[in-house]
């Protein structure tokens, strides 16, 4: 032993001494970053999302933060399938996928809204845009239609669920602030910091807008914060901690002609939004927990959540002034096991979530804006428990196949003490299967599936007239599709085709009487969503070259319709616009920064009523951007919005019929902004 360490040492001091000097290459060796177990990653979210059967999408919040990101439009402008028209340049929105609550141009329903895993929805269904900031999300996940089974969602436009920036996502602080048209100022401080097992993150931001129209004023506040702690290496629990204080002044609906001649101008009509000060102001505040438990193959969550939320909306003199206080409390636990079953790998994924949720729902005489007497006072509860199990088994040859379910069981009370038709006390039950298969190749997936949706009414829909909607409204789904990429090209695009029962529609009945929002029979829903991407100088999307210059594209189509309805025939359903194309070519490089021109364009108009004799005309909106994005430092962007200054309508209200001489009658128009320039500077350190 001795004899050898004394010849290799020798061999060595022959090398060093007759051997000329060299140098070596540099070992840099990174510790991986830290993860959070309840909070995935954007590429976690991509890896979960790939091995559903049909169309989902992860949005980067870097892609929005390189212009204006204040509305949903903004958020959402390249996400196929996803329809997003804000009502004037606001949060409250028009929000469907695949159709999902068209009626609604603000407190969306028919999609579950989420943060985290956690729904947002209240426990009725009904969900507020204010309830999330874009400025503290790390990334968005999108799941349509039925594929939001693995989340727990049955409802026909599926989930969205907002990601949030973490202490381990976005260490260090950060400053932005958006300035623009229409007294348009928001401004966001965030910091993220972790130390040993411990993290943290929070965002406070504030936005204020005269509004491109009249009595359009906007104030809103937000505080995100969540709290994350490794109980051990294989159990980690977060709190989320969200307030929010909204204040809008509603503009309120134009006729088409008023569109024409002032598309600023508010509602001044003898019962309009001026007159009787129409607005929407709201406090919410929201607490949530996840905890996660992973032991070898098996995994286990573990949500809860309580929302507090005031409402105070006066709308018209007929409606009133409605006043909400609502609480609702929410729990749910998943169980996800990844192992092998007959030798093949498998996936089970199933869980359970209980809410229920209480609202003292009050409403006043509307005096001109102030608040007049007790007109309507009652009690509502909604009680919901959902249960979803979905199986992920491997085939062969790369083929997968999913089976899985939904079972739900739903009450709607109301106990009425003043004013309204009575009290009432529904309750709807429902099991909506699902089946899927999806095949991978080397760079590309094909897949299929077939899945039953359900939506019990919200109180909205429910009211207390015998009239209005006491059904569920269900559907079946089929749907195809295939995403991937080749060299520098990358897309994704899906088909689908529902068969909607009990629809939650604004309807009349043969002579022309209406019925409020009432179940239609049967209507048919059917569509394409489509996302390409390109660099047009030819690089593969894997490398990093000093220059691009990308081609995106998102084109949603879709077309909604009555199925020979004894009223509206085989008419096109009111709300949304058959085509949206939506796209940027924009020249990025290394350095971070870019430049280039979007376009939004409806080609066809869009019906307002489901008579189809009134229509929003088409329309397309050329804007322009610049900037530049940094991971630390200084980041900075100018962007420019209808640059021809086009008059249009960025969303509609839906009517059953618009009567005679429709254009001056009818106030069921939203006009879109003129045009704007906004500018954003953003510091990260």
């Amino acid at each position: 032993m001795k004899l050898s360490h004394t010849l290799l040492f020798t061999i060595s001091l022959a090398g060093v001494s007759g051997a000329e000097p060299s140098q070596l290459p540099e070992l840099v060796v990174e510790a991986a970053a830290p993860r959070s177990k309840t909070v995935p990653t954007a590429e976690q979210s991509r890896e979960e999302l790939a091995k559903v059967p049909g169309g989902t999408e992860v949005v980067d919040a870097e892609r929005y933060l390189q212009g204006r990101a204040s509305t949903m439009a903004d958020t959402f402008a390249l996400s196929p399938g996803v329809v997003a028209q804000p009502r004037f340049g606001s949060d409250e929105a028009r929000l469907s996928i695949r159709g999902s609550g068209m009626q609604r141009t603000f407190h969306g329903r028919g999609i579950r809204l989420m943060q985290d895993g956690v729904p947002l929805n209240l426990a009725d269904g009904g969900f507020d845009m204010q309830a999330v900031d874009p400025l503290a999300t790390n990334h968005i996940e999108i799941l349509r239609g039925g594929n939001a089974l693995s989340a727990g969602a049955s409802t026909l436009g599926g989930a969205i669920d907002y990601i949030s920036a973490t202490g381990l996502t976005a260490p260090g602080g950060s400053a932005r602030l958006e300035a623009g048209s229409f007294d348009y100022l928001r401004a966001r401080v965030a910091a993220g910091f972790h130390e040993g097992a411990g993290d943290a993150y929070f965002s406070l931001s504030e936005q204020y807008q005269e509004g491109f129209r009249d009595h359009a004023e906007q104030n809103s506040q937000r505080f995100f914060s969540n709290f994350g702690w490794q109980l051990s290496d294989s159990a980690e629990t977060r709190l989320f901690v969200t307030a929010v204080s909204a204040r809008s002044e509603l503009p309120g609906n134009l006729t088409k002609a008023e569109l024409e001649d002032d598309p600023s101008q508010a509602d001044e009509s003898l019962f309009g939004a001026v007159r009787y000060d129409n607005r929407r102001d709201f406090d919410l505040f929201r607490i949530a927990d996840k905890t996660t438990l992973r032991n070898g193959n098996n995994t286990v969550e573990f949500t809860a959540a309580y929302t507090y939320k005031d409402l105070d909306h006066p709308i018209t003199p007929f409606a009133g002034v409605i006043d909400n206080l609502s609480h609702d409390f929410l729990f749910g636990g998943t169980f996800t096991n990844d192992s092998q079953l007959l030798g093949r790998d498998n996936r089970v994924r199933a869980g359970v979530l209980f809410t229920e949720g209480s609202t003292d729902a009050a409403t006043y005489k509307n005096q001109f804006g102030s608040r007049g007497p007790l007109t309507a006072s009652a009690d509502q509860t909604a009680t919901n428990i959902e249960g979803f199990v979905e199986d992920q088994l491997a085939l062969g040859n790369g083929f997968t196949g999913i089976l899985g379910a939904t079972a739900a069981s739903n009450r709607r009370e109301n106990e009425q003490h003043v004013g309204g038709s009575g009290s009432y006390d529904r309750s709807y039950e429902d099991f909506s299967p699902k089946a899927g298969v999806r095949w991978d190749a080397e760079n590309f997936q094909i897949f299929g599936n077939v899945s039953g949706s359900y939506e019990p009414p919200s109180f909205s829909e429910a009211a207390n007239s015998s009239l209005t909607a006491n059904k569920a409204q269900t559907a079946t789904t089929v749907e195809i599709g295939t995403r991937g990429s080749h060299a520098n090209f990358r897309w994704d695009a899906t088909a689908y085709a529902s068969q909607v029962e009990d629809e939650f529609l604004a309807l009349n009945d043969s002579a022309g009487t209406p019925l409020g929002t009432t179940n239609a029979d049967e209507t048919i829903h059917q569509g394409l969503e489509i996302f390409g991407e390109a660099d047009l100088l030819g690089t593969d999307l894997g490398e990093l070259p000093d220059h691009r210059l990308y081609l995106r594209g998102a084109w949603t189509y879709g077309r909604f319709k009555f199925d020979d309805d004894n009223t509206y025939g085989d008419n096109t359903i009111a709300g949304l616009p058959p085509h949206l194309i939506r796209g940027e070519l924009v020249w990025e490089n290394k350095a971070g920064y870019y430049a280039g021109p979007t376009v939004e364009w409806v080609p066809v108009k869009a019906y307002v009523d489901h008579a189809n004799t009134l229509s929003a005309d088409p329309y397309a909106l050329l804007g322009f951007k610049i900037g530049r994005r940094q991971e630390k430092g200084l980041s900075w962007f100018i962007e420019a919005k209808n640059l021809t200054d086009e008059e249009y309508a960025a969303t509609t209200s839906v009517v059953a019929d618009a009567g005679l001489n429709p254009t001056t009658t009818s106030r069921s128009f939203l006009p879109g902004d003129g045009r704007s320039v906004f500018a954003g500077l953003e510091w990260k350190w």
